[in-house]
């Protein structure tokens, strides 16, 4: 805790108490006239914003070209499709695999809001599942970000953290970084999601059944 004193005029005195708390600092102002605090306030700062999970709308997805999708998986070619049964499911579907492997992507275009603090790694979040009786090839069943600044009409690649695979049977929440370095509160960007799946014989499908990401 550290106090300042600051000489105003009237013989009035401006006190300032620094007090660091966890995630932030709690600033304390007191104008004082011969020991007499006439006006009190207290600021909290905190050390970084707080981070609010945001979720993409699944239906806003595009394809690599930034077309629209379609309800169908693979049209176009090498995209998601949406999969949605009215208050019961809402998902991107892959297509299926019949003994060799499917990349689909989807990509989403959206701003940082205000409260992103400038330069600070970005969590992004997609909770993704492979189903079916086909035999999977695990390690070749993965997801894949890519990232990028959008600005007039020119992009810049972000760095990502690696693929990861996608587990079978059970919706797993899959962590990747977006790292911060030169991002900005209400930073344009597109990230791009691939969906790759792979089974040595029969018929394996990937979902997506959310994408979001905290800033």
């Amino acid at each position: 805790m550290t106090t300042t004193n600051i000489q105003i005029k009237d013989g009035n005195q401006l006190t300032i108490i620094t007090q660091a708390v966890s995630g932030g600092t709690l600033h304390h102002a007191l104008i004082e006239n011969a020991g007499i605090a006439s006006q009190v306030s207290t600021t909290f700062v905190p050390s970084s914003a707080s981070s609010t999970q945001r979720y993409l709308a699944l239906t806003n997805a595009k394809s690599a070209l930034g077309v629209p999708m379609t309800a169908a998986a693979g049209t176009p070619s090498g995209t998601v499709g949406i999969a949605r049964t009215a208050g019961t499911s809402l998902q991107l579907v892959g297509e299926a695999t019949n003994g060799n492997a499917k990349t689909d992507k989807a990509l989403f275009e959206f701003n940082l809001p205000d409260s992103y603090v400038a330069g600070d790694n970005i969590p992004l979040t997609i909770n993704a599942v492979v189903t079916g009786a086909g035999t999977l090839t695990a390690a070749s069943t993965t997801m894949t970000v890519t990232a990028y600044t959008e600005t007039n009409g020119v992009e810049a690649a972000i760095a990502v953290t690696a693929a990861q695979e996608i587990a079978a049977t059970t919706a797993t929440d899959l962590i990747f970084t977006i790292t911060g370095t030169n991002l900005v509160a209400s930073q344009h960007i597109v990230i791009e999601l691939a969906m790759l799946v792979t089974s040595a014989s029969g018929a394996n499908t990937g979902y997506i059944n959310s994408v979001s990401y905290s800033a």
